[in-house]
């Protein structure tokens, strides 16, 4: 699935701070839209309970709540926390790392949030129940230090890979407007 297209954007891995003044400097910096990819497939899915790692100012988690999930949402920023927190979604301050919790139904995670470390796969697989579905999303660029479809497809030991496809993204604003394509892996362990 090589995209020679994608060599030339490497992904940045920004600090905590520094995500922490973005979400400060503005009182929305996303499009408050959920993702497209999320939307497309977990209303395919049986509401359960739900993961949603970086989950930035909540716009997934309130579609995933809305639509009959249990959902928690995660992220290292206390800003972002505090604006999913404030949509009535259970959210906590946390990094991945950091996270422990039973397993769900969806474990959700768009653009981050997961390192490309054998340590975190394993975390990351331990998170999805038995019949449970990851949906791992990020934009079609390489990282050595950040997890992305691909990669991870290639690492998973426990959960089979069921798709892994290129889509491309149609926003007009918000902080992620300019990525124009993504990968997405949706990878499910067995019941």
């Amino acid at each position: 699935m090589h995209n020679p297209c994608h060599q030339e954007h490497r992904a940045y891995v920004p600090t905590s701070e520094e995500i922490e003044a973005r979400y400060q400097s503005t009182e929305r910096l996303w499009s408050a839209n959920p993702n497209e990819t999320l939307v497309d497939y977990a209303a395919k899915l049986t509401p359960g309970t739900a993961l949603d790692i970086g989950c930035g100012e909540g716009a997934d988690a309130l579609w995933l709540k809305n639509h009959g999930w249990e959902v928690l949402g995660i992220d290292f920023a206390p800003t972002a926390v505090a604006r999913t927190n404030a949509h009535g979604v259970a959210a906590r301050g946390t990094t991945f790392n950091d996270f422990s919790h039973e397993p769900f139904d969806l474990v959700s995670v768009h653009y981050g949030g997961v390192g490309a470390t054998p340590k975190e796969v394993e975390e990351l697989e331990r998170l999805v129940a038995p019949g449970g579905t990851l949906l791992f999303v990020h934009h079609d660029m390489e990282s050595a230090e950040v997890a992305m479809p691909e990669w991870l497809a290639e690492n998973l030991r426990e959960l089979e890979t069921v798709e892994l496809t290129r889509r491309e993204r149609h926003l007009t604003e918000g902080a992620g407007a300019h990525h124009q394509s993504d990968v997405v892996l949706v990878a499910k362990r067995a019941a």
